[in-house]
């Protein structure tokens, strides 16, 4: 189970207002917090610690669509983690334990650049 905190549950209803993308599962937001976390070699936030994690629990095929066929990038998170830790990746659980590190990670990045009135959009063109 990948595991959330009541702040990142939170702030799925503002990403999704600033997205512009209403209504979307979840996961949609929690993927893209994901994206952005493993989009951005930033060190300063790479020791932000989750003292615990009291949100929702989600399954790897919400995340990562494993199962899903063509919609399964289960694969491609795995690799992809691997890359941005520089760590080999043993098992289903171990994915889990750092994909939920990464959209905190993302979230953390989101909730601490942007300001309520910021264009999420200028922020993604400054930064990629």
């Amino acid at each position: 189970m990948i595991r959330t905190t009541q702040e990142i549950e939170n702030y799925i209803l503002l990403l999704s207002k600033a997205l512009s993308l209403e209504g979307e599962p979840k996961w949609v937001y929690l993927r893209f917090m994901l994206n952005i976390s493993l989009s951005l070699q930033k060190d300063e936030f790479d020791n932000v610690e989750i003292e615990h994690y009291d949100g929702k629990e989600y399954r790897l095929e919400q995340i990562t669509g494993e199962g899903k066929g063509s919609e399964d990038y289960t694969k491609f998170y795995w690799d992809a983690i691997e890359v941005f830790n520089n760590i080999t990746i043993t098992s289903k659980k171990d994915l889990e334990q750092h994909l939920q590190k990464h959209i905190f990670r993302g979230y953390y990045i989101l909730s601490s650049s942007l300001k309520s009135d910021s264009n999420i959009f200028d922020f993604m063109l400054q930064e990629f």
